[in-house]
């Protein structure tokens, strides 16, 4: 057979192209799913930062003794989603949709309340919020925390 006149890729020809175009591909491959991760990873990032700063916020806006019996009462860690508030939220909204995206979203966030009173006299009340997600679903090597801090001040006289 003329080799000029022929019009189709052989087998073998057709298997070497594939091979190397399924290489070449590879590290585009990889590229995507590491970006994926990372992805995933700063939405679970943010997504701690913003249950951190609305629990702090909650607490500073009690006044200074109410804040500082609360903060007292929720030290140790807790999940996020057993929070009366949270639970209270999912209850009220009554779509069983929204409650199962909740409750697979959050279920391995928890947080912490921690404090510093050791200017109580002066009315200062350190408050620290620490709430832990992990980064892969279920495996606690991954765990990761967005910590956030803030001071309460309180009217001396009163």
């Amino acid at each position: 057979m003329n080799k000029l006149n022929r019009k189709a890729f052989s087998m073998l020809e057709l298997t070497v192209g594939i091979t190397i175009f399924a290489l070449a591909m590879l590290p585009l491959i990889w590229l995507s799913t590491s970006q994926t991760k990372g992805a995933y990873s700063v939405g679970k990032h943010m997504m701690a930062g913003q249950i951190a700063t609305s629990f702090l916020d909650k607490m500073l806006k009690l006044p200074f003794d109410k804040c500082y019996e609360e903060v007292k009462s929720n030290t140790g860690r807790k999940k996020v989603l057993r929070n009366p508030e949270i639970e209270q939220m999912i209850q009220d909204m009554n779509d069983e949709s929204i409650t199962n995206d909740m409750e697979a979203s959050f279920r391995n966030f928890e947080y912490k309340f921690e404090y510093d009173d050791s200017c109580i006299d002066e009315k200062i009340l350190r408050v620290n919020i620490e709430v832990f997600y992990r980064v892969v679903e279920g495996d606690k090597k991954t765990e990761q925390s967005v910590k956030l801090s803030a001071l309460k001040h309180g009217d001396k006289n009163g």
